[in-house]
């Protein structure tokens, strides 16, 4: 339900995920599934634009998971996380997550593409898998962090050269 799987098939702490629908009751639902799953923190990804039909989302995270529990890093669909967001911001939230033993869950729209950079990210940076190790047992578990190199075919886009950013994020998050 909800794409609900964890980074890979291994992992036991970072967990990607869809969005929860628009309606209250669909957020209320989203919640209880996460809880129900033991989730303890939310890492959402949704830029602002993606964020408007709901009426108040990061709230509602904050109020029921806590204020530090909740980190929103807003990462426009179809693009990659920015190197200094991904190190400075995500990574470390997760790398709590993982010190403190609570479950944390990542998610986008699709929880495919962005949460599929993420966890890989996730994956070398915090459990030290090769790029190609990350990619791979990612995408095993449903997410797809190529994705922006097949959309950027749509956007006059070289997907080579968007491979090769993704390759080079990655590269930026060993410790």
């Amino acid at each position: 339900m909800y794409k609900f799987a964890p980074a890979s098939k291994q992992e036991t702490i970072v967990f990607g995920s869809a969005r929860p629908g628009y309606s209250e009751a669909q957020v209320r639902g989203w919640l209880e599934y996460m809880q129900g799953q033991d989730v303890k923190r939310v890492c959402c990804l949704l830029p602002q634009k993606q964020l408007a039909p709901y009426s108040d989302l990061l709230g509602t995270y904050a109020q029921e998971f806590g204020t530090q529990q909740v980190c929103w890093t807003p990462i426009e669909d179809f693009t990659l996380a920015e190197p200094e967001t991904l190190t400075g911001k995500i990574l470390p939230f997760l790398l709590e997550a993982d010190r403190q033993g609570e479950k944390v869950v990542v998610h986008c729209s699709g929880g495919i593409g962005r949460t599929g950079h993420v966890l890989a990210a996730w994956l070398v940076g915090g459990r030290g898998f090769s790029n190609r190790e990350a990619i791979k047992a990612v995408r095993q578990m449903g997410r797809n962090p190529y994705e922006v190199a097949i959309a950027s075919v749509f956007q006059a886009k070289n997907p080579f050269r968007m491979v090769a950013e993704l390759e080079s994020l990655l590269d930026c998050c060993r410790t």
